[in-house]
């Protein structure tokens, strides 16, 4: 029986293949997804923590704070799946301080860059992560705005991880925007100036980083 490493070898020389022949094929796309992401095994136990967590009314200060460290571990633990990740990094860049850059080089991170509609020449990834109660303030998407705008020029998608969303971003079940603000707004405006992505996960796209292919598939749906 081929390893995981042959199969994901075979189903991107396949659609390679079907590219060749047949242009862009948006269904092999997808499925190659289950085979790029691949969900570490200790996932599962670091988001049933979580959600215990999002169960508390009134969180006290040192369990919001375990919150926070609990969501950074479950980013450190989600993009090490991702195939073609070369380097995660966190460290303090000419000023701001940012959670997450990951970065790759090789023909597999080039297919997650065709996933997620990265230019290959802006292919990295910042990431934050933010276990607060209320949504995202639109202070903290302007400041990662300003840090892939200035700092990192050679990052294309920026990915909050949050508890429950950001600011005018439409709730689940809720009806229809008239209008856009906050937050919304302004990842709008920074696309359009840019051409780079602000995207926000909630806990309900967390909880599901525990399956293959899961965290690709929430990425392309947000993007």
């Amino acid at each position: 029986m081929p390893s995981r490493e042959q199969l994901v070898k075979i189903a991107i020389d396949t659609l390679k293949l079907l590219k060749e022949n047949n242009g862009d094929n948006q269904e092999s796309k997808n499925n190659l997804a289950s085979y790029l992401y691949t969900a570490d095994t200790r996932l599962s136990e670091y988001l049933e923590k979580l959600k215990e967590y999002t169960k508390l009314k009134k969180p006290t200060r040192e369990e919001s704070k375990e919150a926070g460290n609990l969501l950074e571990q479950i980013v450190l633990l989600v993009f090490p799946g991702l195939e073609g990740v070369q380097t995660i990094k966190s460290f303090q860049s000419a000023g701001p301080q940012y959670d997450l850059l990951i970065s790759g080089d090789d023909v597999d991170w080039s297919y997650v860059c065709d996933l997620l509609y990265l230019d290959i020449y802006k292919r990295d990834i910042v990431v934050e992560a933010k276990a607060t109660k209320s949504p995202l303030p639109d202070k903290q998407f302007a400041r990662l705005c300003s840090i892939m705008n200035l700092n990192l020029k050679g990052s294309g998608l920026g990915i909050f991880f949050t508890l429950n969303g950001a600011s005018g971003f439409p709730r689940l079940n809720s009806s229809r925007q008239r209008a856009v603000s906050d937050c919304r707004l302004r990842q709008i405006i920074f696309y359009a100036q840019t051409n780079k992505i602000i995207i926000v996960l909630d806990k309900n796209d967390i909880f599901e980083l525990d399956k293959n292919g899961a965290l690709l598939q929430i990425l392309t749906r947000k993007i």
